[in-house]
């Protein structure tokens, strides 16, 4: 059932601030200083979390596979990943990752992440389903390209191995992806659906407006965990520059999110704030004298006035005192009251 999920002094749920994820991915190039500088972007942009993409190459894709190459290129060994890992314990920022593989899930969990993520491309593979399961730690699983089934089949596989907090992460798997395929209302079928909290990872064209502006949206639509992918520069086209804000535009963007939120507020009933109070007094029409009225006279639509004046009684209330008879002299432009019949 949706709940609240806590990791370090964040919680994620409804009426709790949006948790902010700056994803990595492989912006980093395969450079490791690289990724010690995107640590810093994401500190310094007051992220919740930064989140990792830690791998080993024989165990992520096959040598015949056609982006064999790239990968050999952007695999970081796990003594540098070190460094990183270190570097973001060192700050007050949660640490995320997603383990590709059994061996990368277990040094992570040797070196204290926070919570993983589930890449859509294990969805369906119980190796790593099982390795997340029993961590113990919060799991972020991707939807993106997953069926009904396949989610489902992915929540219970997690569940039946010790999975507690289950958030499901709603998100278009291309890159960039297209404005008209992002589909933010889904975001409520999910949460329908499946009863847990849910997230939206975001990946239209990182130099377009509207890649500050579409994850701000999926707050509105009931999204509690926002994912953005973050690069030092687009300049040089670097891998997974295509979705990706830059160092400024990203600490631009988390301020403005910030800010943004508030404006979601709670869908629970609540009492009138200072300014309502005073918009009402001030604006609300009430039911007044048109002209002075003699004690004992008869109350009429002709002798009132349904306008703004002083908080009194309102127009819609107005059949209720039609026909009775003043009991004093009411003057002109006098806010009627129970006492005035």
């Amino acid at each position: 059932m949706i709940t609240h999920v806590q990791i370090k002094d964040k919680i994620i749920g409804e009426n709790y601030p949006t948790f902010l994820i700056a994803e990595m991915a492989c912006a980093h190039q395969g450079d490791i200083n690289l990724a010690l500088d995107i640590v810093d972007v994401a500190v310094e942009a007051k992220a919740d979390a930064i989140q990792l993409q830690v791998f080993k190459k024989e165990s992520y894709m096959s040598p015949i596979c056609k982006g064999w190459d790239l990968t050999c290129q952007l695999e970081i060994s796990q003594d540098n990943w070190l460094k990183v890992i270190e570097k973001i314990k060192k700050e007050d920022i949660c640490f995320f990752a997603a383990g590709y593989d059994v061996d990368s899930i277990r040094f992570l969990v040797q070196h204290g992440v926070d919570a993983f993520k589930v890449h859509s491309a294990d969805t369906s593979n119980p190796e790593v389903l099982k390795e997340v399961a029993i961590s113990n730690k919060p799991i972020f699983l991707s939807c993106g390209a997953s069926t009904f089934k396949e989610i489902q089949t992915a929540i219970d596989f997690l569940k039946k191995n010790g999975a507690k907090d289950v958030i499901l992460m709603h998100g278009y798997q291309a890159y960039p992806t297209k404005i008209e395929n992002t589909h933010l209302k889904f975001i409520r079928t999910l949460e329908k659906k499946f009863n847990l909290n849910i997230g939206f990872y975001d990946h239209v064209e990182g130099g377009s407006r509207l890649a500050k502006i579409i994850p701000l949206m999926a707050i509105g639509y009931g999204a509690q965990v926002v994912e953005k992918h973050l690069i030092m520069t687009r300049e040089n086209k670097g891998i997974d520059y295509e979705s990706s804000l830059d160092k400024d535009n990203f600490i631009d963007f988390c301020s403005l999110f910030r800010q943004a939120e508030k404006a979601v507020g709670s869908k629970e009933l609540r009492d009138f704030n200072n300014d309502e109070i005073k918009y009402r007094n001030n604006c609300k029409k009430s039911i007044v004298a048109r002209v002075d009225i003699i004690a004992g006279s008869k109350i009429t639509r002709d002798k009132v006035l349904f306008v703004r004046n002083n908080p009194g009684i309102p127009p819609i209330e107005f059949e209720k005192i039609e026909a009775k008879k003043a009991k004093k002299n009411i003057k002109k432009y006098h806010n009627l009251t129970e006492d005035d019949f």
